[in-house]
């Protein structure tokens, strides 16, 4: 399809004799559609800016100031991350897909909105490699060795003898590593954190369900408290079987975000038993856009409030803020609360509308 053509336009205006900085202000039209017929979600609106020409005078208005402090760059959405995979040689567009997948499958990253959020697995198993096998993970080595399985793909080096490159020193690198430390095992707890069974020095650990402390003389003593110094309770079984997989019986644990009841057999078993009643007080009653299924529900995470879809784990769709059930005119995405400023803004990050300002 033909490319599209847009104007755009840039006035520059500044105060004379004055010490602020230069004002601008963007506009655009667009003078022939091309490819964006076919997709007319990633069409913006036309910004036309009233006729100026070079030295005309204009009246200001007022002067508002507000503080703004440093932002660090936005969280990879999963097309941000492999537009970065290929910017760096890592991958191929065959594996983009699995490799996303990997990272939710092992808990490495949740889906927040759009956003992929690193959780504290993800952290440590990061942390690990960085400082143990950092060689390895490094974009040169991973670009280099796609290289590498290219020429065996087109028949033009020896996989037997790349392979046997790569492991003989590989296999030494990670013998070596044996006596370090486990990964989940994060050093010690702040001196007035006590375990509250045998009042020893805790630990901090990373459990299923995040960061945690336990106590030092684990296994002969299971004291644990979260990161809040809150005692946590080891499971009990509540004399029901499981579900859905039928083998195991449902027990209630205390998580990162409080108690719950799963299947003993996680997590062979992911069966988690809903409170049907909560459910419904913290429904907003907006359907799924994704599954179609379930509607978000307010929920408390690490980073606070968020809203996701009640069908969880089968459908992991979640944005950040309460939505309004409204959709967006640009790209067709929930529209969700905004701030004192910005009464309503996309759930979409890549979205003009995400942030109008």
């Amino acid at each position: 399809m033909k490319s599209a053509e847009v104007m755009r336009t840039k006035v520059v205006a500044n105060i004379a004799n004055g010490t602020l900085p230069d004002f601008w202000l963007n506009g655009s039209r667009i003078l022939f559609p091309g490819w964006i017929k076919a997709d007319p979600s990633s069409a913006s609106e036309d910004v036309i800016l009233p006729k100026f020409a070079t030295g005309d005078a204009l009246k200001l208005g007022s002067i508002e100031s507000e503080e703004k402090q440093t932002e660090p760059p936005a969280r990879y959405s999963e097309a941000g991350l492999v537009k970065e995979l290929e910017k760096r040689g890592i991958g191929r567009p065959s594996t983009y897909a699995s490799i996303i997948k990997t990272l939710d499958e092992r808990g490495y990253v949740e889906k927040v909105s759009k956003a992929l959020v690193p959780t504290d697995t993800g952290d440590v198993v990061s942390s690990f490699l960085e400082e143990n096998f950092a060689s390895y993970i490094s974009d040169s080595f991973t670009a280099e060795m796609e290289d590498e399985l290219d020429e065996i793909a087109n028949g033009d080096r020896s996989y037997k003898k790349t392979l046997t490159d790569f492991y003989t020193p590989f296999i030494k690198e990670v013998k070596s590593k044996e006596k370090v430390a486990k990964a989940t095992d994060l050093g010690a707890a702040p001196p007035d954190m006590k375990c509250p069974v045998c009042g020893s020095k805790m630990i901090v650990k990373l459990g299923r369900g995040g960061k945690f402390y336990s106590c030092a003389r684990f296994p002969e003593c299971t004291g644990a408290r979260t990161l809040e110094g809150k005692e946590l309770q080891g499971p009990k079984d509540t004399g029901e079987l499981c579900p859905k997989c039928g083998k195991g019986n449902l027990v209630t644990r205390e998580g990162k975000f409080g108690m719950f009841t799963a299947c003993a057999r996680f997590p062979k078993c992911k069966f988690v038993k809903k409170d049907e009643e909560q459910e419904k007080q913290n429904s907003t009653g907006v359907e799924c856009p994704v599954c179609k299924k379930g509607f978000l529900t307010e929920r408390r995470g690490r980073f606070g409030l968020f809203y996701s879809c009640s069908n969880y784990p089968d459908c992991k769709f979640a944005i950040k803020a309460k939505p309004t059930g409204e959709k967006c005119e640009l790209c067709g995405s929930l529209m969700m609360e905004g701030t004192k400023t910005i009464p309503e803004r996309c759930s979409d990050k890549n979205c003009p509308n995400h942030n109008p300002h």
